[in-house]
């Protein structure tokens, strides 16, 4: 019996918790270009879900696009640098690779929709060996192609060949996004300078920590769409 839904998770914050990573990169493209360094506040609440190039628009506007696209990549660099300096404890959120396999065992199709870059996507398959759990042909991410993230989800739809969605967000930019596309519903990793948000968006489901303490709450939504 297949199930009626599929899952999308939006990667980064969701399957990655990284906002760390995302501070320090962003702020020391900050001290560059002289806006200066961001705050935890100001990724979660302004910039988290939006692609980089609008991030940079933001913070320095009227520039020309290739100034643009090559400070977007100099920010993945420090990204991945600040990544890679971690070392083994790099890991997927609490609970997440045991969840992925759990919903191997399920008719559930899923995949990855992110913001991220083709060289970011390529690092995380490689760093926490993603084809282990789904194919990577599926995951879709930010080739410039897309006009926003609800763009996103739906062809995250199309490849997994699901009209109904349960999406994986973290980032308000993301859940506006899934919350404009029709037959989608959101589970949220919750973050304490967005609780008063939520409650603007009824399609989200739950709300919650991670996929370790929120296993069973999370396998009894699933199991239901089945």
């Amino acid at each position: 019996m297949e199930s009626k839904i599929g899952v999308v998770f939006d990667f980064n914050g969701t399957l990655f918790f990284d906002t760390p990573f995302h501070v320090q990169a962003w702020s020391a493209v900050g001290e560059e270009i002289g806006y200066g360094p961001v705050t935890r506040r100001q990724m979660e609440t302004c910039f988290s879900g939006l692609p980089n190039v609008e991030i940079l628009r933001q913070m320095c506007p009227g520039k020309e696009q290739e100034w643009y696209t090559a400070y977007a990549r100099r920010k993945e660099e420090f990204y991945r640098k600040a990544i890679r300096a971690q070392g083994a404890k790099a890991a997927l959120a609490p609970g997440a690779e045991d969840f992925l396999r759990w919903l191997n065992r399920r008719p559930i199709p899923f995949t990855i929709a992110s913001a991220s870059i083709r060289e970011n996507i390529l690092f995380f398959v490689d760093l926490f060996r993603l084809d282990r759990w789904l194919d990577p042909a599926l995951i879709v991410y930010d080739d410039g192609s897309y006009t926003d993230k609800t763009a996103m989800y739906s062809e995250a739809s199309r490849r997994i060949r699901r009209p109904d969605l349960i999406v994986f967000e973290d980032a308000l930019a993301g859940i506006r996004a899934a919350s404009k596309r029709p037959n989608t519903r959101l589970i949220v990793i919750r973050s304490a300078l967005l609780q008063e948000q939520y409650a603007s968006y009824p399609c989200i489901m739950a709300v919650i920590q991670d996929y370790k303490n929120d296993r069973r709450r999370l396998e009894t939504i699933l199991e239901a769409e089945l």
